[in-house]
């Protein structure tokens, strides 16, 4: 408990150290706030529920981009193609047969002695084989016909949107249990201010009726200066514990997410918090491991941890896949054997990786079962922690009820003394001893209140009954 209320003095003292210069702007209506308002601003305004709610949509993204895996795809690409020499194809020349002779004479077998006649040889025209300058589209629609691995990933991102919306809840559990904390520290440091403001006034009081019996010389001036000095180290308490419900303010804003220079004022009163609490609705139902958000979380990432084993299973299988693609020329040659459409079947099957997907499957397996072996850990710590915060509310709860008696018991001790000082039957020593042990009962007294608060807060929050 002692090391809880040092961690809370601790950022209060930083809140000081480091405390934002106050705004210009024009200053604000004062909100008034309790508990419950104050809570459920912080379930919209905090930066960790803001973060978790973007944490969600991204997983509710992360699950379309996953389905559209397995949806058909389609592609387009257009292609210019420039050829500084376009290649050429040609199939030799031609061979004639020719004549000196004039056209209508008979060719005789003198003539082809005689040579007359001779074989002219004639070059054939080349035929090229592409365009200069073309440009090609190309369409391509595939479709995802088989793939385990895919099948698993698809459940997979289900169960991580699972994990995020659990994650999202566990913040809001630790948000309204931090603002629950935060709000009782300040309703304990004003209420102590009260306490001591009330005190000092009534110490003053009484200083200036000492000062006047001692011109009178009714008492000594040593009763006088130790009634003085009392005064000054209250008022430098006083002063002190003012700036303390200051930061206790702020740091209330801050967890709420609510902007510094908007004045608050808290509504509900520390005694109808301490009041509230009720054991009989804390521990009636007992406690179930399976309703705390922490063994869910841990459940949750055991179905996945079992999905990620299945998905390296999967990496043994074949992929089936589906293509269609239509390619369109804007330039086109004579001989141009290129097909337009083509429709083909795509089989994908892993045969040897070396051993690489053995391993991974075995990776897989043994972070698994280390996700075993915590999930009964924490089952066994879950049941542990809440003996212990059962325990401590029990125990809270009884502190509780004794400090309020003896705080009323010394009020009434310093209410008498008082009275027996103005009557001259009490000496100023006795005085401010029932002064003391009257401010040690009621500092006693709010820090019991707090630590009821925060046990219960902390049981609560274990048995998600906040």
């Amino acid at each position: 408990m002692m090391s809880r209320i040092i961690q809370l003095l601790f950022m209060l003292t930083c809140f000081l150290l480091f405390e934002i210069a106050p705004s210009k702007a024009k200053a604000q209506e004062i909100l008034t706030i309790s508990l419950k308002e104050a809570q459920d601003y912080a379930l919209i305004n905090n930066a960790s529920i803001r973060n978790s709610v973007i944490d969600l949509e991204l997983a509710g993204k992360k699950i379309w981009e996953t389905t559209a895996i397995g949806l058909p795809q389609a592609d387009a690409k257009v292609n210019y193609q420039h050829l500084f020499k376009v290649p050429e194809l040609t199939f030799g020349g031609d061979y004639f047969l020719a004549t000196g002779l004039p056209a209508g004479i008979p060719l005789t077998s003198d003539d082809i002695t005689n040579e007359a006649v001779y074989i002219d040889y004639r070059q054939g025209v080349p035929i090229p084989l592409g365009v200069k300058d073309n440009t090609t589209l190309d369409v391509t629609v595939s479709q995802l016909l088989f793939s385990g691995e895919y099948l698993v990933g698809l459940r997979a991102s289900k169960v991580y949107y699972i994990m995020s919306k659990q994650a999202k809840t566990k913040t809001e559990c630790d948000i309204r249990e931090s603002v629950a904390n935060t709000y009782s520290l300040a309703l304990v440091l004003q209420s102590n201010l009260e306490v001591m403001s009330r005190s000092l006034q009534n110490l003053n009081k009484t200083l200036g009726e000492m000062r006047e019996m001692n011109k009178q010389g009714f008492i000594d001036i040593t009763d006088v200066d130790q009634v003085e000095l009392t005064t000054l180290i209250l008022d430098n308490s006083l002063t002190s514990l003012n700036r303390q419900a200051l930061a206790a303010l702020d740091l209330l804003k801050f967890e709420m997410g609510m902007p510094m220079a908007q004045d608050i004022v808290l509504t509900d009163s520390l005694q109808a918090l301490a009041g509230d609490v009720s054991l009989e609705a804390l521990t009636a139902d007992g406690f179930r491991v399976a309703d705390n958000i922490n063994f869910q979380m841990l459940d949750t990432q055991l179905k996945f941890g079992k999905l990620i084993m299945q998905r390296e299973k999967t990496t043994f299988m074949p992929t089936l896949a589906a293509v269609y693609v239509h390619t369109e020329k804007f330039k086109k040659i004579d001989f141009d054997f290129t097909p337009k459409d083509v429709f083909l079947l795509s089989l994908s099957i892993p045969l040897f990786s070396g051993g690489q997907r053995i391993s991974k499957v075995q990776q897989r397996k043994l972070e698994y079962e280390k996700i075993l072996i915590s999930k009964d850990h924490v089952e066994q710590g879950l049941q542990l922690e809440y003996v212990n915060a059962r325990n401590e509310v029990m125990s809270a709860f009884a502190t509780y009820n004794n400090v309020k008696k003896n705080l009323e018991l010394t009020q009434r001790i310093y209410a008498k003394t008082l009275i027996k000082y103005r009557e001259g039957l009490s000496s100023g020593m006795d005085l401010m001893q029932a002064q003391n042990q009257y401010l040690a009962a009621q500092s006693e007294y709010f820090n019991n209140v707090y630590a009821l608060l925060t046990s219960k807060n902390r049981l609560a929050k274990l048995t998600s009954k906040q």
